[in-house]
């Protein structure tokens, strides 16, 4: 049986209007090339230089950070300048002296001698009939030099448009506009000249003259569109990892992202590509600001990624990345008249900016490292800043450390989200605040499918009801280019001139835009699938036993750790149980994913000394675990239940919003209980595929979407609901 007991005079609690949210990190050059809507890749001449304090490994193409992780690095100086080709007997020569500024490394001489360099962008410079681009450079020559400015074909034959300038004397800024005569997704930037004369080249930019907002130095118009189609409540910015970095060289700093595009310093990321910074602090906060939405700034706290060979930065250096947050919230919020007023009103804004709300004290940082740089942040910064609400990325309460949020990040597949729809109805809502500030379906659904989508708003279901609890969420990651791919799945898929998004973005905005004014009660009366496991068991020396049933004698062991049920998966895919035994407790834990579900929480457990008999037995959805034949779990995994659903109340339109996922495979008739009199008529939107496995592409980029329609409800208040579905119903009451 099947069936909703809804009483809309029942309310719960209210609604958050914080709640959805974005995260915005440049992975899968998810900045350059894509929000950002500069064309020209390597336009400064930076990619290729080694970051400070790593080394390279030519025949791997690969670089280690000075506390020994590894990353590729394909676009090495001395192998190719990355993006720029010459032709028809063109010359050009990466030099390091006589470069634009001091944070510019790099310049790029040229003798075109009758020929031209040509940058590709990403992956080809998009170009369309009839609308108009903004090129600028800086360059210098000791002769008067002619040069052409082109947008053309990939092999430079065909030309679209031109204009000609002259170069002569010191670095001076050179401008003009292009319009395109022809549409070439693959276009080049040109530049062409009849002289042998040295020109030397200190920076390069190419803009789509329609941007967001008619910004200069603008967002790409229809993802940031897309952004404001989820009706968003704030935004989560600069990252994620590339906040932490993977050296001190490469953690991020305010200051690097302020200022002239051509003065700022470039930032290598871990994702293994190289950053303008042009996205930068300023530009976020404008984005912010246009959108109406609030801003949440993630700054580092003292240390590198602890999943990257951490370096743990010493007390001066802690200082220095204090100041810069500081730095920062003064940029963001001074007035004009102080130091970093004036730096933004130099920049374009003279008052300050009234959207940073949030701020997030390191990224995924934990344990006792983190803890004593969270506290130095915290209580010097909440003392100077006591408006802010503060964001732990560790459950800093529990050491006796204040803060307003904890952000906990769920990367897992959709059974782990599915099955947890409860993971927060037992939490103190006096308690600590929830930002769920990362969380996807990933494993087996990396292409973004219905299925991470199903799991996702089942747990999402769970959310609402507990707004209360959990007040802010945010999916990550938000774009890929399908042509730099460093993780997968991600919520908005582009090239360089189209996109589409995968069906867990329209299932967020169906919830985003039927919120209400408060969650009433629901209850929700469904049949369950059982959370049927398999795998090997791993001992702490990594040897596999198969079957169902582990024995093993250990000899005055201090601590155990045992897998099973695992999968055999690794890092990101990883799916394993773990009995867990150490300083005096012991728990169960989940390990799905990048994500920890605790199975059975820690409780007081002492290991005996001498020889212990360690018994496991794991069945389908059951297990059991002896030591010294004694019993200490026994734990039947809780189920996934077909229907989760959560209703709220409209009150400036007096309808009933009930939001109901479907995870099974199954049509379900599904009885609608209400104490209050219903309309027959109602609004139903559904996002539904005819397999899990259902997504979006390119070429059906509307494969899976959500649809809207009317619905006559009969006097039995009983309504279908597709397989693998999620639905939002809105009845007049």
């Amino acid at each position: 049986m099947y069936k909703l007991n809804i009483k809309p005079k029942s309310k719960i609690i209210d609604t958050t209007p914080s709640l959805y949210g974005l995260f915005f990190e440049d992975i899968n050059r998810a900045g350059d090339g894509g929000l950002y809507a500069e064309l020209l890749r390597n336009r400064a001449f930076d990619d290729g230089i080694i970051p400070e304090g790593c080394s390279y490994d030519k025949n791997n193409k690969l670089i280690t950070s000075p506390t020994g992780w590894t990353s590729s690095f394909d676009c090495f100086e001395e192998e190719g300048i990355a993006a720029w080709t010459c032709i028809n007997g063109a010359k050009a020569e990466r030099i390091k002296n006589d470069t634009l500024n001091v944070n510019r490394k790099r310049a790029l001489q040229l003798q075109l001698n009758g020929g031209a360099i040509l940058n590709d962008g990403f992956k080809g410079v998009p170009v369309k009939e009839g609308e108009s681009y903004k090129f600028f450079m800086f360059a210098k020559s000791n002769s008067l030099v002619k040069v052409s400015v082109m947008l053309t074909s990939s092999d430079g034959k065909k030309i679209y448009t031109k204009q000609d300038l002259e170069i002569s004397g010191d670095y001076k800024k050179y401008e003009c506009q292009l319009l395109s005569s022809a549409t070439d997704f693959d276009g080049r930037l040109a530049i062409y000249s009849e002289s042998s004369e040295k020109i030397i080249l200190g920076f390069t930019s190419l803009f789509p003259a329609e941007t967001f907002m008619g910004r200069e130095n603008g967002l790409r118009k229809e993802l940031a569109q897309r952004l404001l189609d989820l009706k968003p409540a704030f935004l989560r910015f600069p990252g994620g990892c590339i906040v932490e970095g993977f050296s001190k060289e490469t953690a991020y700093r305010f200051k690097d992202s302020i200022g002239p595009v051509w003065e700022r310093k470039p930032h290598w990321l871990l994702w293994s590509y190289m950053t303008t910074n042009g996205l930068g602090f300023h530009e976020y906060l404008q984005f912010c600001e246009d959108a109406n939405i609030d801003a949440m700034y993630v700054f580092n706290c003292g240390m590198t990624c602890q999943g990257r060979c951490p370096d743990y930065f010493d007390e001066n250096l802690i200082e220095e990345f204090f100041q810069d947050a500081v730095d920062a919230i003064e940029y963001a919020t001074a007035p004009a008249d102080s130091f970093w007023g004036k730096k933004r009103a130099e920049n374009g804004h003279p008052e300050p900016f009234t959207v940073l709300k949030y701020l997030e004290i390191g990224n995924e940082n934990w344990g006792d490292e983190y803890f004593k740089r969270y506290e130095k942040f915290y209580t010097r910064l909440k003392k100077l800043y006591p408006d802010f609400i503060y964001i732990s990325t560790d459950h800093s309460e529990r050491v006796g450390l204040k803060t307003e949020f904890v952000d906990e990040h769920f990367y897992s597949d959709p059974i782990f989200f599915a099955a947890n729809t409860k993971l927060y109805d037992d939490l103190d809502p006096s308690g600590i605040n929830i930002y769920c500030g990362e969380y996807a379906s990933t494993i087996g659904c990396k292409e973004g499918t219905l299925y991470g989508a199903l799991g996702e708003a089942a747990f999402l279901t769970g959310i609402e009801r507990n707004q209360n609890k959990v007040r802010m969420t945010s999916y990550a990651p938000l774009f890929k280019n399908v042509d730099y791919v460093s993780w997968e799945p991600d919520m908005i898929i582009f090239n360089n001139h189209e996109n589409y998004v995968i069906p867990s973005y329209y299932m967020l905005k169906m919830f985003a835009e039927n919120r209400g004014e408060y969650v009433c009660e629901c209850n929700v009366i469904t049949d369950s699938d059982r959370r049927l496991e398999s795998g090997h068991f791993t001992d702490e020396q990594g040897n596999i036993f198969e079957g169902q049933c582990f024995t093993k004698v250990y000899e005055n062991a201090a601590n155990l750790h045992i897998k099973f049920w695992d999968r055999g998966t690794l890092g990101e895919d990883q799916n394993h149980y773990d009995l867990i035994i150490e300083n005096g407790n012991s728990k169960i834990v989940h390990f799905n994913g990048w994500s920890q579900e605790v199975i059975c929480k820690e409780k007081s457990y002492n290991l005996p000394s001498g020889k212990i008999k360690v018994e496991i037995q794991a069945k389908e959805d059951w297990f059991k675990i002896c030591i010294n034949e004694k019993e200490i779990y026994n734990h039947t995994l809780g189920s996934i239940p077909h229907i989760s659903a959560v209703s709220t109340v409209d009150t400036k339109t007096n309808e009933l919003i009930t939001k109901i996922v479907n995870f099974s495979e199954n049509k379900i008739d599904l009885n609608l209980e209400t104490d209050v009199l219903i309309e027959q008529e109602a609004q139903l939107t559904v996002l539904s595929g005819s397999s899990y496995s259902e997504k979006n592409t390119f070429e059906k980029p509307e494969n899976v979407k959500s649809v809207n329609q009317k619905l006559m409800i009969g006097k039995d208040n009983t309504i279908s609901i597709l397989p693998r579905s999620v639905n939002v119903l809105r009845q007049k009451m």
